[in-house]
């Protein structure tokens, strides 16, 4: 079999990520080349291609210099999911962004820059977390200058590697299927497989840069609670009964979660903002790119992707 002709370098941030670690073995395989950002030499890039490990952070200009020196493309990955207080988030997802794209545009032939966001974006006024991240897609478009640039919106993403929604599969083993009442009326789902096979033909397709599109799985309704238990326990082979949980409850669970942090726990993903994103109504993507921008189509369902997901689950010990 032979490799793929080399198409130029991409610099990547978060590399050795949930999203990331695949991306690095998809870009290479498509023939390019990897520059990557690193707090420390990763171990695990080590079995591929990687190019260049580019040691700082997203706090370090110097190191972002570095890492968009002569590239032909950035895809921004980094960022922070879960956080102490609305600052960190801002810290990271939108100062972060602002400096790396600072850094790519400023160089004398600019690279096509891609921004990983999130469908949260769209909702600035719900937490932190969503706000910090419309802050990033505003640097962005404000500090491009002449540089081209995409903004992509993934949903919520899931596959293997993915430890975000082990709760909610191992809850359902277990036959109960809880669900904040009134909340997560529709949502729209995306396998990260597709994900990345949409960031990486976006590097070569010219339609879809400057612009901002939300992507997912392709069920134009997205999908209902009911619908996100009924397929897991399907794949996992049990019934789930439905535990209705009131808001108040979760309301107290994100506050004491809250108070753990400011005492200095680790950060945790229920908060108070993150439960005003759990019972928005709409999380359905909207602006999906339109039809012969991209050849991309997305190629797992629901069903398909959960079963690979328990599978790898499974694999590592995290289900039975």
């Amino acid at each position: 079999m032979g490799t793929a002709p080399r198409r130029g370098r991409v610099a990547l941030t978060g590399a050795t990520g949930f999203i990331g670690a695949p991306l690095t073995t998809a870009l290479d395989a498509a023939g390019w080349e990897l520059r990557v950002l690193a707090r420390r030499e990763p171990p695990l890039l080590r079995t591929t291609r990687i190019v260049e490990v580019i040691i700082g952070d997203l706090s370090d200009e110097k190191a972002l210099r570095q890492l968009v020196d002569g590239v032909d493309a950035v895809v921004h990955l980094a960022g922070l999911v879960k956080a102490r207080s609305t600052p960190e988030f801002f810290r990271v997802n939108a100062e972060g962004t602002e400096r790396l794209v600072r850094a790519a545009a400023a160089l004398p032939s600019p690279p096509r820059f891609l921004l990983v966001s999130s469908l949260a974006a769209r909702e600035p006024q719900l937490s932190g977390y969503c706000a910090s991240k419309r802050g990033a897609e505003e640097a962005l478009r404000r500090e491009a200058g002449t540089m081209r640039w995409m903004i992509v919106r993934p949903p919520a993403v899931y596959g293997p590697g993915d430890l975000e929604l082990l709760p909610f599969f191992r809850n359902i083993q277990r036959g109960l299927a809880p669900r904040p009442l009134g909340g997560l009326h529709r949502v729209s789902m995306l396998y990260v497989s597709d994900l990345v096979e949409f960031l990486v033909k976006s590097l070569e397709e010219s339609a879809l840069l400057e612009a901002c599109w939300e992507i997912d799985d392709g069920a134009p309704d997205g999908y209902s609670w009911t619908d996100l238990a009924t397929t897991a326990a399907a794949a996992l082979g049990v019934k789930a009964r439905r535990v209705v949980l009131p808001r108040a409850v979760v309301d107290l669970v994100a506050r004491r979660n809250e108070a753990a942090m400011r005492r200095g726990a680790p950060a945790r993903m229920l908060s108070r903002g993150k439960v005003r994103e759990l019972f928005h109504a709409d999380w359905v993507a909207h602006t999906r790119p339109p039809a012969g921008a991209t050849a991309w189509r997305p190629r797992w369902s629901l069903a398909r992707g959960f079963e690979e997901t328990i599978e790898w689950y499974r694999f590592f010990g995290n289900l039975k």
